[in-house]
């Protein structure tokens, strides 16, 4: 075992006596926007959603973690384990303490092999002569109860033709009974990718398949794909992935990078398309993965990279999104969240009205295909957090609250069309808000600020809707 300690690239094995205990009271200096029902670090930040998978009995949900401070620093993998997304259990983390990831444990998915969990990951190396990225592709090994039983490299460079951003390996095992993984990947002509790898077994030598084609895809601009995930639902081949470097419009596509998905058949390594589309619209959401061995259940980070958020000063950073089910209609995904509610309180939205925890509430009403502006929240500040409908556009505007610069720079409205709305659902949490159109057939996640806030919600018009608690989350 290593344990590294070199400025950001800092393994948990090295921390120094009440370290934690330290960054953690920051954290619990925040009183306004730590969620009650979303996951969130501890302590420093988080970001992807790894190593997603449901053993028979539980599910295992890792993530992204640097547990010293609200940055980008030596990621390690934060593990739970759950039955009902409603009570968690900690179990044995990933920390990089061997060369083959001695600069952090990136990005990967998991597969259940001879009874054991999986996890393919990126190990992030640096070679000492000029600091160049040499990207290692490794598996670490649990049993069920979540421990940690081995690790081992089975990649140990990118292959030819490629840069060193090679990473994030989400495995599969196909109906023959192989192995395989498909890696998100940068050519060397600066465009992103991804590649397919096989296996015969765990002991075996990964063989390159080639290139997976997204047929129809605008791959203009793009010099990265991360976090690829390739499955099967409702009778189809779906691919998730995340493109760096598309260029922002108007109503599509509005943030610095983006989570999209492909809808087709897959002949070969060649993805016939029927649908691509985004799989959110909202602020703040990015790195999706699907927990193997589920009915296709779905994480994202709400969050992006190279962003930065109020909570920062308080050394927390992001959140993961609701779990959601994915379903097929009409050959596009639906997104239904899995959570719990309480008891259900009709209200009539219009003059403001104040809600006792609505920022930990879920709100649900129909908008009949009507325009309408709702607002939601008060301060002394005047801030608030809008949502309007009008001409076939939902807007979700966070202009009046707390904005870092970075937050700004990528414009404060993101907007979602819908040829029709009808219902209307969100969770508020704290600073986390998930709005579901039309049962989940577009879905806008963002994080918003606003402290000292008040429960309150005005509309432009008369609609009557519900109000229920939501149920936090439990740590055994």
């Amino acid at each position: 075992m290593h344990i590294f300690n070199n400025g950001k690239y800092k393994s948990l094995h090295a921390q120094s006596e009440g370290e934690l205990a330290a960054v953690r009271q920051a954290v619990e200096n925040d009183q306004d926007f730590r969620p009650s029902y979303h996951l969130a670090p501890p302590t420093g930040l988080l970001n992807d959603p790894n190593g997603l998978i449901f053993d028979g009995e539980k599910y295992h949900i890792f993530y992204q973690w640097f547990p010293y401070d609200a940055m980008h620093g030596m990621k390690h993998w934060k593990h739970f384990i759950t039955t009902d997304f409603q009570h968690y259990t900690e179990a044995d983390p990933l920390i990089p303490d061997e060369m083959f990831e001695s600069h952090g444990c990136y990005s990967g998915g998991a597969i259940l092999w001879q009874d054991q969990i999986v996890a393919f990951y990126t190990g992030n190396t640096r070679r000492a002569s000029d600091n160049q990225r040499v990207p290692h592709q490794n598996i670490a090994i649990f049993d069920k109860s979540g421990k940690l039983l081995e690790k081992r490299c089975i990649i140990d460079q990118a292959p030819q033709g490629y840069t060193e951003h090679v990473r994030d390996p989400k495995p599969f095992v196909t109906a023959e009974g192989k192995i395989r993984f498909v890696l998100g990947a940068q050519r060397e002509n600066l465009t992103g990718t991804a590649l397919l790898y096989e296996m015969d077994d765990l002991n075996a030598t990964p063989r390159l398949l080639g290139e997976l084609t997204v047929k129809d895809f605008d791959n203009s601009h793009v010099f990265m794909w991360e976090c690829p995930d390739l499955f099967q639902l409702g009778g189809k081949e779906v691919f998730v992935w995340s493109p760096q470097g598309k260029l922002r419009e108007s109503h599509r596509f509005q943030n610095n990078y983006h989570a999209t998905y492909a809808v087709g058949s897959l002949n070969g390594l060649t993805l016939q398309t029927e649908q691509i589309e985004e799989l959110d619209y909202g602020f703040d959401f990015y790195a999706p993965q699907t927990v193997q061995n589920s009915d296709r259940i779905m994480f994202g980070w709400v969050g992006l990279p190279d962003l930065i958020y109020p909570t920062d000063r308080y050394k927390w950073h992001s959140t993961l999104s609701l779990p959601r089910r994915l379903s097929l209609n009409h050959g596009k995904i639906v997104q239904q969240p899995i959570i719990q509610w309480g008891e259900e309180q009709a209200v009539r939205f219009g003059e403001k009205l104040t809600v006792a925890n609505l920022d930990t509430a879920r709100v649900q009403f129909f908008a009949e295909n009507q325009p309408l502006e709702m607002q939601f929240f008060a301060n002394e500040q005047g801030q608030e957090l809008v949502l309007r409908y009008h001409n076939g556009v939902v807007s979700l505007d966070r202009t009046a609250s707390e904005q870092t610069d970075l937050m700004q720079k990528f414009d404060s409205v993101r907007h979602c069309q819908v040829e029709k709305l009808d219902q209307v659902e969100i969770f508020f949490d704290r600073s986390v808000v998930e709005i579901f159109l039309n049962g989940g057939e577009k879905v806008l996640t963002s994080r918003f600020f606003i402290a000292n806030r008040q429960n309150v919600v005005s509309c432009s018009r008369q609609i009557d809707g519900t109000v229920a608690p939501v149920q936090p989350i439990q740590f055994k």
